[in-house]
């Protein structure tokens, strides 16, 4: 009798373990179409009793995974997001361009410029050669400000964007972290994980899209979730991420973190918030910040520097130049200079007033190397008293203006060809941008012309905050300056003090009086971003900052409503081609209608090497305006073609580890038929010996 109980309770561990073989061969079988879907296999051990065989049992029943090639489907999951979404964005930008070759590109746009001012040096004086000038001028430069625009619209759109990635990502940790006691309840009883494992296994392949993770087994059957560079997203607790996407964005935007706290379960941080932005190494969410801090912000800057030196170069032009008849008064920008400043200048600069038909009604020079006026208050009085009453020159707030009394008269100002005036490299009325041509949000160049030992008049209770980040993005430290002593030298040096911004930085003025810095060894690719700025430059209403162009959103500014000045637009006998006679006396014709000498000048832009300063991915150059206007439009193309071609060599290793996984882990139909007759025949033995056991049992209880 207790050899037969043996063989019945051997047949029925054998029934047992291959019902559920059977199952989970079925399972394998149904699940063969499955996305992330691992094959799972029975585990079998013999039952031994006192050296005795006793039948068979189910060990476990595992899934069939290989972690090395599961976390490097995941890193390829992530970098082809990285890549697939910035050529996503890149191609939108395109879009905007259009066609290098087509007629409404920039460069050709600014060829249309130079072959009109090459029609108007045949006739200066024909107004509707002047308007087509004009007209093609401010096409070229609205190309530039509405994509200016553009590119910022498509930084709020990815700003956007990331907000909606962190939404997705909490989604899937949460549901990641609600799976993970499930799947250690089932470890713990013994229960098949498959199914579990195969949403966890979905969940972790979508959130690796979205950021790098790393996955790691823990001891009691659940996972743990990590970022690559180590911060806990899912263990013993839930980790949360945070992000305001930013509503109007413009160049000089501060965008914020994306942040990582832990929470309770009602979502609540439990603990302080962690920059994640500058950590997160792949994923779409590294991609977003890339294109939104990185490649559009390098485009605008680059945009900026092109329309910048195109409004430069046409400014210098037509400030050499007059109209005829000659404009009443000539009025310029706000400019960061005082009454009592020294004027800075070298050269010497001729202020005439003339009559409608160009005849000098007085003139008066100023030789700022032979007789240099004390300061401001002082030119002023020099060229006024010169002009004896027909004209006024005037600084107010900054702004300097010089206007004939005489409703009916003009006024023209002239450098003398031999010794032109100059500071920072520009005329007097170039710097003061008296007759511009173009405008725009910013000028983009800050070559300001002062020296250490002009006075900046600040305010005493002026200050600026900055904050400094490195190449990561991670803010380093936040520094307040205030304003100090009495000259531009006492603000280099308190921008130096290694107590603040020293550490980082060295600033100095350049000869040109523009503001430079570079960052101090052994540190690379800080950045210097302005939080805050309450100080004016006497009554300019000009901050520091803005002098200089520190921060951003002054060089890309320069791109932003860059146009052709209004006067001229609504007036275009205004357009300045004349050269004012220097040898003219009072009473004789100095401006003649008909100069084409403006017009030739104009046209030698075309080939004139203008210089380049860094502007994101473009290094400083020399080179022509239309040539930088290319090497813009190339970049932008090469930015494109490379994430392009990230995102397809990504994809193609993405999918040769899918397939390498898949050999290992997925269902393969003829071995899990052939497991099935396998098993339903093992199935059946242990049913003929369990009948074979009631058999005997039968006759022995038949003849009792």
């Amino acid at each position: 009798m207790s050899t037969l109980n043996a063989i019945l309770n051997t047949s029925l561990t054998g029934l047992f373990t291959n019902q559920s073989a059977l199952r989970v061969t079925s399972n394998n079988i149904a699940n063969v179409n499955t996305p992330n879907y691992s094959r799972v296999r029975v585990e079998q051990a013999p039952l031994v009793l006192q050296g005795q065989s006793m039948g068979t049992s189910v060990s476990g029943i595992t899934r069939v995974v290989d972690d090395f090639l599961s976390s490097a489907l995941r890193t390829s999951n992530s970098d082809t997001a990285k890549y697939s979404i910035q050529s996503e964005f890149h191609s939108r930008l395109q879009g905007l361009l259009g066609k290098p070759d087509s007629e409404a590109s920039l460069t050709a746009q600014l060829d249309d410029i130079f072959a009109s001012v090459a029609d108007l040096s045949i006739n200066p004086a024909d107004s509707l050669r002047r308007q087509d000038y004009i007209t093609e001028i401010d096409t070229y430069l609205g190309q530039i400000s509405t994509l200016q625009y553009q590119i910022q619209d498509l930084r709020a759109d990815v700003s956007a964007k990331i907000e909606d990635v962190v939404d997705q990502a909490n989604e899937l940790l949460r549901v990641i972290d609600n799976l993970n006691p499930i799947l250690i309840r089932q470890n713990v009883v013994g229960g098949e994980t498959g199914g579990i494992s195969g949403q966890m296994d979905q969940a972790l392949s979508e959130l690796s899209q979205l950021l790098d993770i790393v996955v790691r087994p823990r001891s009691d059957g659940g996972i743990s979730v990590f970022t690559s560079s180590g911060l806990p997203l899912v263990d013993t607790s839930l980790s949360q991420l945070s992000y305001s996407a930013a509503g109007i964005v413009n160049a000089d935007t501060k965008f914020g973190a994306v942040e990582l706290h832990r929470v309770d379960d009602q979502l609540n941080p439990t603990s302080s918030a962690f920059d994640l932005s500058a950590v997160v190494r792949s994923g779409e969410l590294r991609g977003l910040l890339d294109m939104r801090d990185g490649q559009l912000r390098d485009l605008s800057l680059s945009l900026g520097e092109l329309a910048a030196h195109a409004a430069d170069e046409f400014n210098a032009v037509h400030n050499q130049f007059s109209a005829i008849p000659a404009p009443n008064s000539l009025i310029g920008k706000a400019k960061p200079v005082s009454a009592n400043n020294e004027t800075g200048f070298t050269g010497i600069v001729n202020f005439a007033v003339v009559d409608a038909t160009g005849n000098v009604i007085a003139k008066t020079t100023v030789d700022f190397d032979g007789a240099p006026p004390a300061d401001y208050a002082a030119l002023i009085a020099q060229v006024n008293a010169g002009l004896g009453g027909a004209g006024t020159l005037a600084l107010n707030n900054g702004v300097m203006s010089l206007t004939a009394t005489d409703p009916t008269h003009g006024v023209a100002i002239a450098d003398d060809p031999s010794a032109p005036s100059d500071r920072g490299g520009r005329g007097f009325s170039h710097y003061f941008g008296m007759n511009d041509i173009i405008e725009a949000s910013q000028p983009g160049i800050y070559e300001t012309g002062v020296a250490s030992t002009t006075l900046h008049n600040l305010g005493a209770t002026d200050s600026m905050t900055f904050r400094v980040r490195d190449a990561q993005g991670r803010v380093l430290t936040t520094v307040t300056v205030n304003a100090t002593g009495t000259t531009y030298g006492d603000m280099v040096a308190e921008l130096n003090n290694v107590a603040g911004l020293g550490a980082y930085f060295n600033f100095s003025l350049n000869s040109n009086g523009g503001l430079d810095w570079t960052v101090n060894p052994p540190r690379t690719g800080l950045e210097l971003e302005v939080l805050t700025d309450n100080s004016e430059i006497g009554t300019t209403g000009i901050g520091f900052t803005e002098a200089f162009g520190i921060g951003d959103g002054y060089q890309a500014n320069a791109a932003r409503d860059v146009k052709v000045v209004d006067r001229l637009q609504n007036n275009q006998n205004l357009l300045a081609l004349s050269q004012f006679d220097l040898t003219a006396a009072v009473g004789q014709v100095a401006l003649t209608n008909g100069d084409q000498r403006g017009a030739l000048a104009f046209q030698e832009l075309e080939s004139k090497l203008v210089s380049f300063d860094d502007a994101g991915e473009l290094n400083a150059t020399a080179v022509t305006l239309t040539q930088y206007t290319a090497r813009f439009l190339g970049n932008t193309g090469l930015m494109a073609n490379r994430a392009n071609n990230m995102m397809e060599d990504n994809m193609a290793l993405q999918t040769e580890l899918g397939v390498r996984l898949s050999d290992v882990t997925g269902v393969n139909m003829d071995e899990e038929l052939s497991n099935l007759i396998v098993y339903q025949n093992a199935y059946n033995a242990a049913a003929r010996v369990l009948s074979s056991v009631q058999e005997l049992y039968d006759t022995l209880l038949s003849s009792v």
